[in-house]
């Protein structure tokens, strides 16, 4: 990626589990957008809500090369881009969730086994973790937000695709699920 060593990437994506739009806009000073939108992106959106210098400019050109690219996600989060500028609601619940878990549950082979998304804690779980050992998880899976506490992944999506893709198709998912990522505390 031109412009972006494994340091500057690191950096990136450290600023976007923490959810910190500061370290963000350090880390994307200088350097292209476009190999980095669904990152640049939250870590926009983070910086825009904190009313940092030289957010809502950045914000619009992440937002217009989100537009202008067009990939799964992009239309997403550009309008979570849209809905900080404007200083509103995206209209979308927020799940402390990890968009490459999510990837990694949509690619997954379907005849592996159910993957579930935890609608409390924001977990992806794989149809081989001891989850149905505790309590709190033996109610039943429902297919809507607010309707169980855990939420069904399809598999099957293809494997292989570049980051950006990966994170942009799982966030696409979760939005058709009335969710959007928010940064894991832990």
């Amino acid at each position: 990626m031109t412009g972006w060593d494994e340091g500057a990437l690191a950096r990136l994506r450290a600023a976007v589990a923490r959810g910190d739009g500061r370290a963000g806009l350090a880390a994307l000073a200088g350097r292209p957008l476009g190999p980095v939108l669904q990152y640049a992106g939250d870590v926009l959106a983070a910086a825009v809500a904190a009313a940092l210098d030289g957010a809502d400019a950045a914000a619009r050109e992440c937002r217009a090369e989100l537009d202008a690219r067009g990939l799964p996600g992009d239309a997403e989060l550009a309008a979570e881009l849209a809905a900080a500028l404007d200083g509103r609601p995206s209209g979308l619940e927020a799940l402390p969730v990890d968009l490459g878990a999510v990837a990694e549950a949509l690619e997954a082979d379907p005849a592996e086994g159910l993957w579930l998304l935890d609608l409390d804690r924001g977990d992806v779980l794989a149809p081989d973790e001891p989850y149905r050992d505790e309590p709190y998880r033996d109610e039943p899976c429902g297919a809507e937000p607010g309707g169980g506490r855990h939420l069904p992944i399809p598999p099957g999506a293809p494997a292989g695709a570049p980051e950006e893709e990966r994170r942009g198709r799982a966030r696409r998912w979760l939005a058709g699920q009335g969710l959007r990522p928010a940064p894991r505390a832990l």
